[in-house]
């Protein structure tokens, strides 16, 4: 990466001027968010994986950690596993993960969803430390974001640029019978009921 891109990415980063929804919700309601024309992040969840494109979507995040980067016109959307081999070199993978932002997308406006992380894992010990060097990633590129750290369930994520919204699917609402919104009043309260670590960008709604 050249100092003059570096430069060119670190001064747009505070220009941000849209606001994202995220939505939280059972996966059920998921699958009909998500059903047509969107973009999907699959299996092995490597780099190679990764989309870029106007709707997108991953399932499956357990120990994994999925990251979205959105310019209000397309999303970048990783999904990276650290249990696969080719996954193991967190160096590597930042260089890739900022060389994709930058050569691909619209560096005016950027904000950043981050979502995973399993904390001790036997099966999976550097789950944490992988969504960590992620995290750690935005801050390097000044790149506003929110994050879903952490808890013991299964949960999927989308994002539709057209109506600039995110959208996560978590297994834990599936169990619940009631409204989810009757039980735990707010969506705040949903989420730090499934996640160990919740934290709402300025720019970011977090909302049913």
């Amino acid at each position: 990466m050249t100092n003059l891109k570096l430069f060119r990415l670190n001064k747009n980063m505070d220009n941000i001027s849209f606001q994202s929804r995220i939505r939280i919700t059972n996966c059920d309601e998921f699958r009909r968010f998500a059903k047509k024309g969107f973009a999907q992040v699959n299996y092995p969840w490597s780099i190679k994986e990764t989309v870029y494109s106007q709707k997108a979507r991953t399932d499956g995040i357990y120990d994994c950690t999925a990251l979205g980067i959105t310019d209000g016109i397309k999303v970048l959307l990783f999904h990276i596993c650290p249990t696969v081999s080719k996954n193991q070199d967190f160096n590597k993978l930042e260089t890739q993960i900022t060389e994709k932002i930058i050569n691909m997308m619209n560096l005016d406006y950027l904000q950043g969803f981050i979502l995973g992380s399993k904390k001790y894992n036997i099966n999976s010990p550097r789950s944490t430390e992988l969504f960590d060097m992620m995290e750690g990633l935005l801050k390097k590129l000044h790149i506003q974001y929110s994050k879903f750290k952490g808890g013991n369930y299964n949960n999927s994520i989308a994002y539709d640029s057209t109506k600039d919204e995110w959208i996560i699917g978590s297994d834990f609402l599936n169990t619940i019978s009631s409204p989810k919104e009757s039980l735990f009043e707010t969506p705040q309260k949903a989420a730090k009921r499934i996640f160990d670590q919740v934290k709402i960008a300025d720019c970011d709604e977090l909302t049913w």
